[in-house]
């Protein structure tokens, strides 16, 4: 993937200053801070993030698993580091049908949004931000593969890392190619299915890794690839995937566990999509909701390819 976005990015390069970009970050009132470096809220930035991370360090040590506490492994249920690059054969693999590593990136992408809005407050540059909140993304999720590294149940996964990494970076290789600068990934979710909750017996819990009833869109704005386009700024065209209901006991990560590793079918859809950075108003504040709104699919009418096709009248 990563071999993709540096060949995009090649293709594709055009100019990172703020006059000749039409990134969604230029219009927002926290990042524009044009006095310089801030070394006091610099510091503060990056001195509250080390200071979350210890903190959730310690709670997760001291009261989520204080009697249950492994020793260091990988997911594959060892401390070889081989067997953090168990391509194809590992549970790792075949986890929720490979659907949690967009979940990864996708939280990877938000969490560098937050950082990269943080460090232009502090009074870097624009593409110094960017690559801060890379930098930071990663870092975040490296700690929670750390973390479940020491779990009874999960493992450090190199792959949910390399993800999250991917998302983190990614407004940072938008910011270098005008094709990634058009695509934006999104995220909907509907419980049409109770399997995940009646299963782990936790109604309401946890439904980010209910990856059944999740759809993880890609959606590309041709006005944004190509101002001078005639096509509508607010219609974004999306491609989405997510799995079906076969997808059973894809929670048991466990070593030994009796889970059906690899079970189930894909979901493919086709849908239009509301860009609402481009359906409010450019103004800071509306810009910010908007890029905030586009975080989320919103719903449509959508075409389903599965052993189930169909049109559908809304999809959530």
């Amino acid at each position: 993937m990563l071999g993709a976005f540096q060949l995009m990015a090649s293709d594709e390069v055009f100019q990172s200053n703020e006059d000749s970009m039409s990134m969604f970050y230029t219009n927002s009132p926290s990042l524009k801070n044009d006095s310089g470096l801030n070394i006091k809220r610099f510091t503060f930035v990056n001195t509250t993030s080390l200071l979350g991370l210890v903190g959730s360090y310690y709670f997760v040590n001291t009261a989520w698993w204080a009697d249950s506490k492994k020793s260091f492994h990988f997911d594959g249920g060892g401390s070889n580091i081989l067997e953090a690059f168990n391509i194809g054969t590992g549970r790792d693999a075949k986890y929720a049908k490979e659907i949690d590593k967009l979940g990864h990136f996708y939280s990877g992408r938000i969490i560098s949004d937050l950082y990269v809005r943080a460090i232009r407050w502090s009074g870097k540059t624009e593409q110094e931000s960017l690559l801060w909140g890379g930098i930071l993304g990663t870092a975040v999720h490296g700690f929670i593969e750390v973390k479940d590294g020491y779990s009874p149940t999960w493992g450090f996964s190199m792959y949910d890392w390399v993800s999250g990494s991917l998302g983190s970076f990614y407004p940072y290789f938008q910011s270098k190619s005008r094709f990634l600068n058009a695509l934006d990934i999104k995220y909907s979710y509907y419980p049409r299915s109770n399997f995940y909750y009646d299963f782990i017996n936790r109604r309401g819990n946890d439904f980010f890794d209910d990856y059944m009833n999740a759809t993880f869109w890609f959606t590309f704005n041709p006005k944004r690839y190509k101002p001078t386009s005639s096509w509508p700024k607010w219609l974004g065209i999306s491609a989405g995937i997510g799995v079906d209901e076969n997808l059973n006991n894809y929670n048991l990560r466990m070593p030994g566990g009796n889970a059906d590793w690899g079970k189930g079918g894909y979901e493919f859809y086709l849908a239009p999509d509301i860009d609402f950075k481009g359906l409010l108003p450019k103004r800071p504040f509306w810009q910010g909701i908007g890029q905030a709104l586009n975080y989320v699919k919103f719903p449509t009418p959508a075409i389903r390819f599965s052993k189930d096709s169909k049109l559908m009248l809304i999809h959530f």
